[in-house]
């Protein structure tokens, strides 16, 4: 039997190669240019061993009787990172968003890294990152240790990087060298002041997440701030998507996403704008992007987006006369692209994750996600920042007039009245959240009413097995595979299929049998289409992969 014709990791990298090849010359034209395919033997859309989603319709042809549905996470009514118990950590001024949450296989720990001011300054100025560590993604603790920083008389804390800003954390895919098993974006705002700058891009390295040497103090193609980096297997470059700045753009003055790409980690290119709700008429126009980070999945990237949306207050700058908007709560949005680039809303126009009542933990903010996702016990967990009250200049005297001005203070007026009394969780203390969905319950496919079909499109695979991420409780699934006619292959029709279901909550997936033999693997090199029976169950994701 032949070997599957393997997919492309660097897909995307190789049709750009190809393109510039054409364009230069050193390849001729092929007739169905100018369109650009990959150089595949068999001339089919190529999954190889990747997770399918259902969050879009890239792989799916056709729904009968089948309808998608966006779950919302699960949020505990308290965060699962809270701060105030440590010397270091003053709860009046607490700001603990997470800047890196990851597995790291060497110790089997689930890590975090979140900020903490110590001066006051919940942004910019003043912060240090700090180090936590669980078993089960839930529960945190904060291990002290001489490795870490001192702390004026204390000699073991958790800090591991001080004039810390707008951090993030990654686990270097490139492990050859043990001195940089940890990688960090920082934006050491006291270390700019200092040279008379106004930012400056850190790049530094850790073998452990908590002795960190920097590899560079501020690079000339810097990235800024808000930047959520991680490694691009499928075009060999880091990325990072991140606010563009309404403070650093001269022209437009709203907040958007964008997308810078480094081979270094050190040097980056100039921001493109990738997300803008200027192009979405579906939205408000006082909603603006306030950050994103993306975790991908197969082909798939998935961002989570904090939507500021402003108050009709707005600031001045009295020499350049423009106007921006700085008072505003955050929610969440949820977003889809396959190439990163070009972005689709996949929650509506209403909110992914909204803000919930006075007094919870994030009635002003609930932004600021950690890039990917921790896994435990079949369950995802995202991190954000949550923050019981809005943003605001009500307290002292705004850094720039804001107008109108009648508005503003009678804004401040009602906050006054207030503040003293929406203590919510501890005052008005800030904490790391968590949300919480099944294994790739992005979204999932059900019946309108009992019954429905999923077909696929016509694709080419690897793996002798067919797994399905379903819920099938009380239900089931059957699974054919379809020829370019329509027909079963021999053996793989849906009256072959062993019913998939289970009785089992906790069992999240499910390996397809027919007449009891999983092997999928006559059906290499084929245009295989899949035509997914569900009765009374919900589909989350199928993959193809190894018996092991």
């Amino acid at each position: 039997m032949p070997i599957p014709e393997p997919k492309s990791v660097t897909e995307p990298l190789d049709l750009q190669r190809k393109a510039e090849d054409m364009l230069a010359g050193r390849r001729p034209l092929e007739a169905i240019y100018p369109y650009i395919v990959p150089d595949y033997a068999i001339p089919f859309v190529h999954i190889g061993t990747e997770k399918q989603l259902v969050l879009d319709n890239f792989i799916f042809d056709h729904f009968d009787g089948i309808e998608r549905v966006i779950p919302t996470p699960y949020r505990p009514e308290r965060g699962v990172l809270e701060v105030g118990d440590l010397p270091w950590e003053n709860p009046a001024y607490a700001n603990p968003g997470p800047s890196g949450a990851i597995y790291d296989p060497e110790d089997k720990k689930f890590k975090l890294w979140y900020i903490q001011s110590l001066t006051g300054d919940p942004f910019n100025t003043g912060q240090v990152l700090c180090y936590a560590e669980s078993t089960d993604c839930l529960h945190w603790e904060k291990p002290l240790s001489s490795l870490c920083l001192p702390y004026k008389e204390h000699k073991e804390t958790n800090i591991v990087f001080y004039d810390a800003s707008s951090c993030e954390v990654v686990l270097n895919p490139d492990q050859s060298d043990p001195q940089r098993r940890f990688l960090m974006l920082n934006c050491p705002y006291g270390l700019a002041a200092s040279r008379g700058q106004r930012i400056f891009s850190m790049a530094a390295a850790s073998p452990d997440g908590l002795q960190w040497h920097v590899l560079h103090e501020d690079a000339p193609f810097r990235h800024q701030h808000h930047m959520r980096p991680w490694w691009d297997e499928s075009i060999q470059k880091w990325i990072a998507y991140g606010q563009y700045s309404h403070h650093w753009n001269f022209l437009y003055r709203t907040r958007q996403i964008g997308r810078e790409e480094s081979a270094d980690f050190v040097n980056w290119s100039p921001k493109e704008v990738v997300l803008s709700a200027d192009w979405d008429p579906t939205l408000p126009p006082h909603l603006e992007f306030h950050e994103m980070s993306v975790r991908k999945v197969g082909s798939q990237y998935i961002g989570i987006t904090g939507e500021a949306m402003t108050d009709p207050l707005w600031c001045v700058n009295d020499k350049t006369l423009a106007n921006w908007r700085d008072h505003f709560h955050v929610r969440l949005g949820l977003y889809s692209s396959r190439d990163g680039r070009r972005w689709q809303r996949a929650c509506g126009p209403g909110p992914w994750v909204d803000n919930r009542g006075p007094g919870s933990i994030d009635y002003g903010y609930a932004c600021a996600t950690a890039n990917g996702y921790l896994t435990h016990d079949g369950r995802m967990h995202v991190y954000y920042m949550a923050g019981p009250q809005k943003q605001h200049w009500f307290k002292g005297t705004p850094p720039r007039p804001v107008v109108p001005v009648a508005a503003f203070e009678a804004a401040r007026d009602e906050w006054l009245t207030t503040r003293d009394t929406a203590t919510g969780y501890g005052g008005l203390r800030r904490s790391t959240g968590v949300l919480i969905l099944r294994e790739d319950g992005w979204a999932e496919l059900r019946p309108t009413y009992e019954r429905g079909t999923v077909y696929t499109k016509q694709f080419v695979f690897e793996g002798d097995t067919l797994r399905l991420n379903a819920d099938c409780v009380g239900g089931y699934i059957r699974v054919a595979a379809l020829d370019p006619y329509f027909q079963p292959y021999d053996g793989f029709a849906a009256d072959d299929c062993d019913p998939v279901t289970t009785a089992r909550r906790d069992q999240v997936w499910h390996t397809v049998t027919w007449r009891g033999n999983p092997s999928v693997a006559a059906l290499w090199n084929k245009p295989v289409r899949l035509a997914i029976e569900l009765r009374q169950a919900s589909l989350f994701a199928f993959q193809f992969g190894e018996a092991a």
